[in-house]
């Protein structure tokens, strides 16, 4: 697939065929996305990858999670939205945890993010290319302690996003943008 129908056909996806993603498989992809541009090489991102026993434990997590969203966390609607994350989560056969430095230098701790930012975009296309699902997650559950211990966030770095990854179990189609393109260019000459 060429690199425009892979941007083009890129797409969150939520469901996996079961197969695992082969560990080869996944450091092409993170190869990829360690090709993504960086201001003075900082390569600021760090990647950790969940799989097998540590999965569980991470779907453990975003059920609790998820039921602790809820006024009632006991209630039987907090239950069963606990357990759709859990079996969601449990039927992903891998997550990328990616995190950023954080420099106490603004402008630095801003180009480190955008640039990991571009990483993932590398790892969605390379993905898609390969005929690989993903989502992207972001939001409270990357600063969950629970979280950032199972994944061994260092001192001076934050989760950016969790993407989940697996082997289409259909071909979606992409989402449509809202806005055509002509609404979102300004062309000054």
């Amino acid at each position: 697939m060429d690199t425009y129908d892979a941007i083009a056909r890129r797409t969150s996806v939520r469901t996996f065929k079961p197969d695992p993603v082969p560990r080869y498989v996944i450091e092409r992809l993170l190869a990829a996305a360690v090709r993504a541009p960086n201001h003075k090489l900082t390569e600021p991102w760090r990647f950790v990858v969940v799989t097998g026993v540590a999965k569980a434990r991470y779907a453990d997590l975003r059920r609790e999670y998820r039921r602790a969203k809820f006024d009632d966390p006991a209630s039987e609607q907090a239950r069963k939205a606990g357990e759709k994350a859990w079996r969601e989560h449990m039927d992903t056969p891998a997550f990328l945890f990616v995190l950023c430095a954080m420099s106490d230098d603004p402008v630095r701790r801003e180009e480190d993010y955008g640039a990991t930012m571009m990483a993932i975009q590398n790892l969605l296309i390379a993905a898609t290319s390969d005929g690989l699902g993903t989502f992207v997650r972001t939001g409270g559950i990357m600063d969950h302690p629970g979280v950032r211990a199972l994944v061994h966030v260092p001192d001076g770095y934050r989760v950016v996003s969790i993407v989940s990854l697996g082997y289409l179990a259909g071909q979606p189609d992409p989402t449509p943008r809202k806005k055509p393109l002509a609404e979102l260019v300004t062309w000054v000459d």
